[in-house]
């Protein structure tokens, strides 16, 4: 079993997913059921499981990558918060992993409060916390996320976080109403280091429905009011007709940033 790898692509990190089958948060966006192969209704039908042997392997890889200074994300397919991820307990067996080995890590999640248990794990300067945010609104949270953490859960995950010093960032991808995802920016802006932006995709209806540039252009200039750096990512920057102001926080060859 392959652990911790490199996802295909350009991105600046590795990924470890400890999980299989239908993600409990059941995001109407998902894109792991095109990605695994599946349809929606296939995924959905597939129960949610841990890799069989996956913290045993995890043991068994991890020493490979004790010089490793690029982050390990988790998850890349799988949510390391939701509900029925928690209870079992395996995420933080993966993060004690990780941290005996003194491999960099970040977690992704929308599981919002159920992830601070885990952050004495942390290394300030050196691990970093995350969530995924699409509206402030609950109910319209509720809609497209309906198992997923509420949007002020997981903004108080995100200030427990800063308050102990660990490295912040917010995923605002996909981007699902566009002053939506410019209100976030507004709300937390101080207790978040870095805004990671990237448009709806696998959703050509509504995505025809937005200005990509225009929000691009709106996005930038509030990152840089607040002097919050920002990546975009790959399908928002090929809507960007305008000059990237500042300076890229991560390699300018991988993604395009600003101050």
């Amino acid at each position: 079993m392959q652990t911790i790898y490199r996802p295909s692509g350009r991105y600046p990190f590795l990924a470890l997913n400890l999980y299989n089958g239908r993600c409990p948060h059941l995001c109407s966006y998902c894109y792991v059921p095109s990605v695994r192969g599946k349809t929606r209704e296939q995924w959905e039908c597939e129960p949610w499981h841990v890799r069989y042997g996956v913290i045993e392997a995890l043991k068994r890889d991890a020493p490979k990558y004790v010089h490793e200074t690029k982050r390990v994300l988790l998850c890349f397919h799988c949510d390391p918060y939701s509900p029925e991820a928690a209870a079992s307990g395996v995420t933080r067996q993966a993060l004690e992993v990780l941290r005996s080995y003194d491999i960099p890590f970040q977690v992704l999640t929308k599981g919002g409060m159920r992830a601070v248990s885990d952050f004495d794990l942390y290394r300030p300067g050196i691990d970093a916390f995350a969530t995924t945010m699409t509206y402030l609104d609950k109910r319209l949270s509720l809609r497209e996320e309906p198992g997923a953490a509420e949007p002020m859960d997981r903004i108080a995950a995100i200030c427990r976080a800063k308050k102990q010093g660990i490295e912040t960032w917010v995923s605002l991808e996909p981007v699902l109403d566009t002053h939506a995802s410019l209100e976030i920016i507004g709300a937390t802006y101080t207790v978040v280091d870095l805004y990671k932006i990237g448009k709806l995709n696998h959703d050509p209806e509504r995505e025809a429905k937005i200005d990509w540039g225009a929000f691009a252009w709106e996005a930038m200039n509030l990152c840089n009011k607040y002097s919050k750096p920002f990546i975009f990512k790959k399908g928002l920057l090929e809507y960007c007709d305008f000059e990237i102001v500042g300076a890229a926080k991560f390699d300018p060859r991988l993604i395009k940033g600003a101050l």
